[in-house]
């Protein structure tokens, strides 16, 4: 019962999301402990004693592999015996100043939408009878996301890019990138290397947020300021390329995840996005 549990919650900490139209269908409670003893259960408390001791196994396994203020856990099951058996209601996931595989949230919720969740161990592989759809809501203040910003990961897709450009000979290289959020406006500050110039050349860059094919986007880019001659497609797919909001979203992954933004916007000086995400039954 521990093991299926625990792995269940390391599902919240892998990478390489993928995004698509998040379809789900909740199905009707199958494969169920007898109704009376579930109710038994209850009565005597021994549900509630399991779901705290669990609660409290994933909450410590958890932060041997994330950081996290105050996070808590919640399972909520029918009975002990559909718990070990990898039947339960459902789970919240809840955490300020969260860091989830180098990536930092200021705050990360996450419940199952389903009232009846099953999945099963075989060997070290945990099973998904049946697709897992959750809810997922986080917020990023200007820290969090300039701290996701500096982590290897996002460095790589900088390297990859400046890749791409040289491929191009376009004659310059990203050489930094930065996010501020003032007076509920985002600005991306990109720094330039260019061939036989010592001095950075940086671009300020604001830009409004907005959801596209379920991913987080950047919408009326414009220039605020500029000292070098930069096309705005050149700008936009750079941009796009290095968005570290996307970037953040798309830690939800194990199993083929499919992560779908509902809303995002920014207000109180933070971003706050919405969405899905639904493991697929094996």
């Amino acid at each position: 019962m521990k093991k299926i549990i625990l792995l269940l919650g390391l599902l919240l900490v892998f990478a390489n999301a993928s995004f698509a139209q998040c379809d789900y269908e909740c199905v009707s409670p199958y494969n169920m402990n007898n109704k009376f003893r579930a109710v038994m259960s209850n009565v005597v408390g021994a549900n509630a004693l399991t779901e705290k001791k669990l609660e409290s196994i994933l909450r410590k396994e958890v932060l041997k592999i994330a950081s996290a203020d105050d996070l808590k856990i919640n399972i909520d099951s029918y009975s002990p015996k559909d718990l070990k058996n990898g039947i339960f209601k459902g789970m919240k996931v809840k955490g300020n100043n969260v860091v989830l595989n180098d990536i930092n949230f200021t705050s990360f919720d996450m419940e199952t939408i389903c009232d009846f969740n099953y999945i099963r161990q075989s060997g070290k592989e945990i099973i998904f009878v049946e697709a897992m759809p959750l809810n997922f809501d986080i917020s990023m203040d200007t820290e969090a996301i300039n701290k996701t910003v500096s982590n290897a990961k996002y460095q790589k897709i900088v390297k990859d890019l400046n890749r791409i450009l040289s491929s191009y000979g376009l004659g310059f290289q990203v050489s930094s990138a930065k996010m501020k959020i003032k007076n509920n406006k985002l600005y991306y500050v990109l720094g330039f290397e260019v061939p036989f110039i010592t001095k950075e050349y940086k671009l300020v860059v604001q830009t409004d947020l907005s959801v596209k094919d379920g991913k987080i986007d950047f919408s009326n880019t414009h220039l605020v300021s500029n000292k070098m001659n930069f096309r705005l497609n050149k700008l936009d797919f750079i941009m796009n390329y290095l968005n570290p909001l996307d970037f953040s979203v798309n830690i939800f992954d194990n199993k083929s995840a499919k992560v779908n933004v509902k809303n995002v916007e920014i207000k109180d000086d933070m971003v706050f996005a919405q969405g899905v995400i639904v493991v697929p039954k094996d």
